[in-house]
């Protein structure tokens, strides 16, 4: 599919910037075990994208754990993901070269959406350099609803003083697609984490397996 006009990109952070989401659900799946739980790999596939405030209650309620402090198993889940992350995450294959070539057309505004905290995301973009490229970035911290809402894309654009249509997101799980849909937003999938069948059958626009795809179509 071709894409209307674009003057913003919105990337999200976990699977598009950084290749973290099997150490996010082994985070997830350690506290939730921590705090007498069982969650299954296959479960944490459908909280890819989610806020981890909504995954622990989700997961709380499920398994008919009562008591539990949501609060502290998020800042347990930043700790241990923290703790993996900054020794093994790696970078999703292209992404420098990528925002090289993004910022230094100055063609688009661009900027990060993601349903993890600041604290996190500060510390992941900090040790590969990356934290200056966006100049907007939108955390969990910033929306009360997150993804699959729309609100974590409504807030992006508002800060952008962009009109929806003209921004695309790139996610890499159904809920990011169905947020940036909602939102108004043009949506391209990377398939990282799902395959294309599956981010086709949520609406996305578009879907590539990797950032060079994207690139010959945006220059």
């Amino acid at each position: 599919m071709e894409l209307e006009k674009i003057n913003a990109i919105i990337f999200d952070m976990d699977g598009v910037i950084v290749d973290s989401e099997p150490i996010q659900a082994r985070a997830i799946m350690q506290v939730c075990r921590e705090f007498g739980m069982e969650v299954s790999e296959s479960e944490c596939d459908d909280f890819r994208g989610r806020k981890m405030e909504d995954i622990f209650l989700y997961a709380s309620k499920k398994h008919e754990v009562e008591e539990l402090s949501i609060k502290e198993m998020v800042e347990r889940k930043i700790e241990i993901y923290l703790q993996y992350a900054l020794q093994e995450v790696v970078l999703v294959p292209g992404i420098c070269d990528f925002l090289e070539k993004l910022k230094s057309s100055q063609k688009y505004q661009l900027a990060l959406t993601t349903s993890g905290r600041m604290v996190q995301q500060e510390k992941i973009l900090a040790k590969y350099g990356l934290e200056n490229f966006f100049e907007i970035m939108v955390t969990s911290d910033d929306v009360k609803n997150g993804k699959p809402h729309p609100e974590p894309y409504t807030v992006t654009v508002q800060r952008l003083k962009a009109d929806p249509k003209t921004c695309l997101v790139i996610e890499d799980s159904d809920n990011g697609i169905i947020s940036a849909k909602a939102a108004g937003c043009q949506t391209c999938g990377i398939t990282t984490t799902f395959t294309k069948e599956r981010l086709d059958s949520v609406g996305a626009d578009m879907v590539i397996a990797d950032f060079n795809e994207l690139e010959k179509i945006l220059f």
